[in-house]
C-alpha cells in the first residue's frame, strides 16, 4: 500500500463510512440488490469496486460447474451455461453482512486512487497474474474505474493492440501518463466533500503528510525499469564556449566543469641554457628551441612522476563511465568470448536442444532457491516457456521483462550468468 497513508487510519475510517452505509441502507432493506449498488453512496467509484467484486466472484462460481466428467467445450454447454450464469447475475441479492467487508475494501481503494494514483495503479499492474497485463484483463479493468480514467487510456493506446505486455512495459507507461498528463488528475478536494457528508473526513489524520496540489516528479526507477532503455548521447561542446572561472559556459547558457590544461614536463634552468645556446630551432621570440629527434625509438622524456599519469588516469576514468552505461539487455546481447581452448570448454558452450535437458540438478536447485525464491513450479513453468521460443532475443526479453523484475534478480549473480550462458547455448 502507498506509504502516503497512515494504515491504521485508512482502514479504521474505510470500515467506519462502510458501516454508516450499510446501516443506512439495510435499516429499511433486509437485502440490497444490483441497481441499488450502483446508486449506494454518492461516489460512483465505490459503487463500482463492489459490483467489480460481486463480477470476479459470480465468475469464479462459473468456474465451479466445470467438471472433468463433462464435456464444457461443447458448443451447446457453453451457450447455455453462459445464459444461465447471465440469469443468474440479473438477480442480486447480498445481505449486511457479505456487503459490508466489500464496501470496505472498496472504500479503501477509492480513498488510495484519489490521493496516491501512482501507488494505486503501481500496485495494480503488479499484481497482475504471470506479471502480464493483458487486453482483456485492461478492459475489465477500464470497466470498473472512472476516477483518473485517461492513465488507463493511455496505457491502452501504448500496448497498440497487443494483446499482452509485461506488467513492467506498463509500468513505463503509467509513468509516461503521470509525467505527460498529470494535470488531468482529479483534485481530492471535491471527494473529501463528498465523503464527508457520511462521516467527516479528516485529511490530516489520513495521511502521513499533506497531498501536494500537483502531481510530484517521476520517483527514481529500479534498475530493470531502465535496464534496457538507450542511455543518452554525450554532450558535445560549443565552439562558442569561454571559461569562467573553471567552468565552461556553451552556447546554450548550460555550465560544464573545463578540462584542465595539461602542463608540459618540467625542464631545469641548466637544461634551458644549454638548450637557448644551441643550433635548434628558433621561436618568435628569438630563443632557440629543443634539437628535433630523430624518427627513432627513442626513450620516453617524461619521468615517471610527470603528468602523463593524471592524462591516463583520466581516459581511464572515461573509459570505465562509458562502461558504466551499459544497460542490462546491452550486457546480455553482447557476443560470446574469445574461440574456447580446452575440449572442457568447447563440450560446455556446445549449442543444445532442450534448456530444461541441459541444466544440471545442483544447477536446478540453485536456480529454484536464487532465482525463483524456492518456487519450484514458478522455475518448471520459465523454462517449459522458454523452450517454446523461437531465438535468443525473445528468451533475453522474458527473462528481463518478466522473472528479473518480478524476482528481483541480482544481476551480477553467477546463476544468472549461468542461465544466460545456457539461453546463448539453446538459440546459437
Amino acid at each position: 500500500m502507498s506509504n502516503k497513508f497512515n494504515a491504521n487510519a485508512l482502514t479504521e475510517y474505510s470500515k467506519s463510512y462502510a458501516r454508516r452505509i450499510a446501516a443506512d441502507f439495510f435499516q429499511h432493506h433486509a437485502t440490497i440488490n444490483g441497481p441499488s449498488i450502483l446508486s449506494l453512496t454518492p461516489i460512483n467509484q465505490i459503487n463500482l469496486f463492489v459490483i467489480s467484486s460481486l463480477s470476479d466472484k459470480w465468475q469464479a462460481d462459473a468456474a465451479k460447474f466445470r467438471s472433468p466428467y463433462f464435456d464444457f467445450t461443447d458448443a451447446e454447454v457453453q451457450e447455455a451455461l453462459q445464459n444461465f450464469m447471465n440469469v443468474v447475475s440479473q438477480h442480486i441479492t447480498v445481505r449486511r453482512e457479505h456487503l459490508e467487508p466489500l464496501l470496505a475494501d472498496a472504500t479503501r481503494r477509492t480513498i488510495i486512487m484519489i490521493f496516491d494514483p501512482r501507488a494505486y495503479f503501481d500496485d495494480l499492474l503488479r499484481g497482475q497474474p504471470e506479471f502480464t497485463l493483458t487486453a482483456d484483463a485492461l478492459k475489465q479493468i477500464m470497466r470498473y474505474t472512472k476516477i483518473n480514467q485517461f492513465i488507463l487510456a493511455h496505457i491502452t493506446q501504448r500496448m497498440n493492440g497487443k494483446p499482452f505486455v509485461y506488467a513492467n512495459q506498463a509500468l513505463n507507461y503509467l509513468d509516461e501518463a503521470l509525467t505527460q498528463r498529470g494535470h488531468e488528475l482529479e483534485h481530492y478536494d471535491k471527494f473529501v466533500a463528498l465523503f464527508s457528508e457520511k462521516l467527516p473526513m479528516d485529511v490530516s489524520a489520513l495521511l502521513r503528510s499533506h497531498v501536494p496540489d500537483s502531481i510530484p516528479a517521476t520517483p527514481f526507477r529500479s534498475f530493470f525499469d531502465t535496464a534496457t532503455e538507450v542511455p543518452p548521447a554525450p554532450l558535445v561542446a560549443n565552439e562558442n564556449t569561454t571559461p569562467v572561472e573553471g567552468i565552461l559556459t556553451d552556447g546554450t547558457g548550460a555550465n560544464r566543469p573545463a578540462i584542465p590544461p595539461q602542463p608540459y614536463p618540467s625542464v631545469s634552468a641548466a637544461e634551458a641554457t644549454d638548450e637557448s645556446s644551441s643550433s635548434g630551432a628558433m621561436f618568435l621570440d628569438g630563443e632557440a628551441g629543443p634539437d628535433p629527434i630523430s624518427p627513432i625509438g627513442q626513450p620516453s622524456q617524461l619521468s615517471a612522476g610527470s603528468s602523463l599519469q593524471p592524462i591516463i588516469a583520466e581516459n581511464s576514468q572515461a573509459v570505465n563511465s562509458v562502461d558504466a552505461t551499459h544497460t542490462l539487455n546491452d550486457t546480455l546481447r553482447e557476443g560470446t568470448p574469445a574461440e574456447p581452448v580446452t575440449v572442457a570448454e568447447t563440450f560446455h558452450r556446445a549449442p543444445i536442444e532442450s534448456v530444461a535437458r541441459s541444466i544440471s540438478l545442483n544447477q536446478k536447485f540453485r536456480f529454484i532457491n536464487q532465482l525463483f525464491n524456492g518456487n519450484t513450479s514458478a522455475y518448471n513453468q520459465a523454462v517449459e516457456e522458454i523452450d517454446t521460443l523461437n531465438n535468443y532475443g525473445q528468451a533475453l526479453d522474458l527473462i528481463s521483462y518478466r522473472y528479473a523484475s518480478q524476482y528481483l534478480w541480482d544481476m551480477s549473480s553467477d546463476e544468472v550468468s549461468e542461465l544466460v550462458e545456457i539461453l546463448k547455448r539453446r538459440f546459437s
